[in-house]
């Protein structure tokens, strides 16, 4: 999101000084949380924390997707350092980033850009054999789900509506929407990737295989209501700051695009 700075004589700039301090606070909050531990991955030594709620809940509404994959990777390198839990190797980084610059492209109805970068996260992921291994399939049913969020024009639409207008009844629902297309489009699809790629968590097959496809449930329960902690919080955030006037989020400044338009 490009924005003129009064610094700068008018000069467009990247980052303007409020930007630049939602990013610093914004990846501080996410730091500070990281030792709050929400559940396991069973199998493995990483643990999902409440960092990764609020990352998928609030950091596209708050500062959409520059500058929300900035704070997400920043936060990728910090996180693991503070809560070696969280660590997936020296590519961490990447899924907390991913999960910020998924949602806030689908949030700017960028939906071509995030549908390429979907694209070639499933051709990575079923690249792998196995992505095909027994009932391997069936643990991608949130990809696609994902999916529709993202392609389906009106299910867009409706999420993206729902947020900029912040009505109230709508809000929860279309946040666990889009917190949905982060945590699962973004940050698990990638983690996923990193695993059986880079960190081998596939050999033997044996061992963990059981981790995997028959953890299906397990993983579906987790993740909605991750996403649902996420949705309660940012629409209680979000409506707070409508409230009490406080217009410096990305929802603002989608909302006040639209009224330009209008």
């Amino acid at each position: 999101m490009l924005t003129k700075n009064a610094g700068t004589s008018g000069r467009t700039t990247m980052f303007s000084s409020v930007q630049l301090a939602l990013i610093i606070v914004w990846t501080a909050i996410l730091s500070a949380v990281v030792f709050f531990i929400i559940y396991p991955v069973p199998g493995t030594p990483a643990q999902i924390t409440l960092s990764s709620v609020l990352l998928s809940g609030l950091t596209a509404p708050l500062l959409g997707p520059l500058n929300g994959s900035v704070a997400s990777f920043i936060f990728g390198w910090i996180g693991p350092f503070l809560n070696p839990s969280t660590s997936i190797g020296p590519l961490t980084f990447l899924s907390p980033t991913l999960a910020a610059l998924m949602s806030g492209l689908v949030l700017f109805n960028r939906w071509k850009e995030a549908t390429a970068i979907f694209t070639v996260e499933v051709m990575v992921w079923f690249a792998h054999p196995f992505a095909w291994y027994q009932l391997m399939p069936i643990i991608t049913w949130g990809y696609w789900l994902a999916l529709i969020f993202i392609i389906v024009s009106p299910v867009r639409k409706w999420i993206i509506d729902s947020i900029v207008s912040r009505d109230e009844k709508r809000l929860p629902i279309a946040l666990w929407c889009l917190a949905w297309v982060a945590r699962i489009g973004g940050d698990t699809i990638t983690g996923n990737n990193i695993a059986v790629w880079i960190l081998g968590w596939w050999n033997p097959v044996e061992f963990w295989y059981p981790f995997w496809a028959p953890m299906t449930l397990y993983y579906a329960i987790a993740d909605s209501l991750n996403c649902f902690a996420g949705a309660i919080i940012g629409t209680g955030v979000l409506m707070a700051l409508k409230r009490n006037g406080i217009s410096i989020t990305a929802v603002d400044y989608l909302q006040s695009k639209l009224y330009a338009k209008k």
